[in-house]
């Protein structure tokens, strides 16, 4: 390998996505253990040994990344990302899509009997916005989209959730998912990307490894745990939007209209 250049893992699209034309990204996040660049409309990632690797991020096997800064040019194309020096490129393609779910109302029942603690995430969020989106409902994505705290707003994490899960369970997210397309400029670019990704059914290895243990029933304690300690929201809000994904709508009388939704 020519010196600089430095072997990754990531998915497929973002293979050719790093194949095509020559651009120029800016970097939009910098860290350590991440890097995310902007890459017109979406966002790219580089990402250091054993930090998340999100669909839309090439992971390496580094201690830590070049120091780079918010604003600098990153310039890709025939297949690598340039960064500080280093030519990051996809060597190994990774799955990112969730695997099914043969039996939803049986992963329900083992992902409540796990037990974990929304309370973190409830409390940032309107209960009546999570009660439409448990039943399906659009017009909770402009109650949630952007709303929260953390580097992905607590409440894209939920609908990043409560999407891949609705898909791996075989259910019909494209009401949600064009609500979001809709509205995705009320959140941030990385969070954007993310939703756009979980639209398509990707998502990070954990929550990949949480629908594993829901659909067979083994070691769902260990993959709830898992997910729980990733980022300071961001797990805990993807397994409360997987809960509302599995659980049967519960009629709630009377209705309040959601904030942005027709009255």
């Amino acid at each position: 390998m020519p010196p600089g250049r430095v072997a990754g893992a990531g998915g497929a699209a973002l293979r050719a996505l790093l194949a095509g034309p020559p651009a120029v990204g800016t970097v939009l996040h910098a860290g350590r253990e991440a890097v995310y660049v902007r890459l017109g409309e979406r966002v790219v990632g580089v990402v250091a040994r054993g930090a998340v690797h999100v669909p839309s991020a090439i992971a390496t096997t580094l201690a830590a990344l070049p120091e780079v800064a918010v604003g600098d040019p990153v310039p890709v194309g025939d297949g690598v990302l340039r960064l500080a020096g280093l030519s990051v490129g996809v060597d190994r393609i990774v799955a990112t899509d969730a695997p099914a779910l043969p039996d939803p109302a049986a992963a329900g029942e083992r992902l409540a009997a796990a037990g974990p603690d929304f309370d973190v995430v409830r409390r940032q969020l309107p209960a009546e916005a999570l009660d439409a989106l448990a039943a399906g409902d659009p017009a909770a994505v402009r109650a949630l989209l952007g709303r929260g705290d953390g580097l992905t707003p607590v409440g894209d994490d939920v609908l990043s959730g409560w999407l891949v899960t609705t898909r791996a369970a075989g259910g019909d997210p494209d009401a949600v998912a064009l609500a979001v397309r809709a509205d995705a400029h009320r959140t941030t670019a990385l969070s954007a990307t993310l939703l756009a990704d979980a639209i398509d059914g990707a998502s990070i290895p954990p929550f990949r490894r949480l629908l594993l243990a829901l659909g067979t029933g083994r070691e769902v304690t260990a993959a709830v745990t898992a997910l729980r300690a990733v980022g300071h929201t961001s797990g805990a809000g993807m397994l409360l939007g997987a809960l509302l994904a599995l659980r049967p709508p519960v009629p709630s009388s009377p209705a309040t209209p959601l904030e942005g939704s027709p009255r």
